[in-house]
Parts: structure tokens; sequence; C-alpha cells
């Protein structure tokens, strides 16, 4: 079974790391994170990965579909924060630069999840790398000589 981060990997195809979080506007470092599984990637990259790579949304959060890149016109056009901004710039000064359509809310949920499962594997990993050292520990200590 592909991880996140392999199907990040796998949508980013040939294109370097470094142009493609450039694309995404995060760090090179952020983008070899997400692939390497050692963190979680914010909604808002995520669907510019599925944006820019043409993958379903689906496929990259859950691996479900087939790995094959298919439009994401599944997905119906949201606006996007700068431009939600500007709408309701008259309207509230202070407004949210969130999307708060049903899409985005959807997505935050699905992600959030995710985020939940994966704090729970890595705490449940930490416990099982400390029995391990606790018994290598005891295999390579000093034992004691029977009577």
């Amino acid at each position: 079974m592909t991880t996140l981060g392999s199907r990040i990997k796998m949508a980013r195809g040939k294109e370097s790391q470094e142009k493609f979080a450039a694309r995404l506007e995060i760090s090179k470092g952020a983008l070899g994170f997400y692939e390497r599984d050692e963190n979680l990637p914010k909604s808002d990259v995520i669907l510019k990965i599925c944006s820019f790579t043409g993958a379903s949304l689906d496929w990259l959060l859950t691996g479900a579909e087939s790995a094959s890149r298919e439009p994401a016109r599944k997905l119906a056009p949201c606006p996007t924060p700068a431009n939600q901004a500007e709408q309701t710039a008259a309207a509230a000064p202070q407004a949210s630069r969130e999307c708060s359509c049903p899409q985005c809310a959807e997505l935050k949920k699905r992600l959030t999840a995710l985020e939940e499962e994966w704090r729970e594997l890595c705490a449940e990993n930490r416990g099982l790398w400390k029995k391990v050292c606790l018994l290598l520990e005891g295999i390579a200590g000093p034992r004691e000589r029977q009577p």
C-alpha cells in the first residue's frame, strides 16, 4: 500500500523537488518532509498538488482510485483565498483568508482525520521503538553466571 508521501512523489513525476516546491509556494525541505511521510501537508497544499498535476483528490489522499492522473474536473472551482478576500474586503476588512465552501470544508475534515491517524501511528511507533531498545539493552547487557 502506498503512502500519501509516495503518492505526492508519484504526482510530482520527473519535475525536480525544487521546481515543484516553488510552484506550490513551499520550501523544498517541506516537500521532502511530505514525500518522506515525516509531515502532512495542509489542505491548501494538497489542493495545489491536485490542481497542478491533475491527480484526483481521492487518489492523492487515500490511494483508492486508479493511479492514472485524471483531470480534477470532479472538483467545482472554489474561490481562492485571495479572490475571496477581494470580494469580501468591502463588507469585512478583517475577513478570514480561508475558503469556507463545502468542498474545502470536506477536504479539511478528511485531512484532519488523516493527521489524527498519523499522530496515533507515530505515538504507537515511538512506544514500540522504546520496547525494542529495552529488549536490546537486556540482551546486550552483562549476564550473571548461574551457580
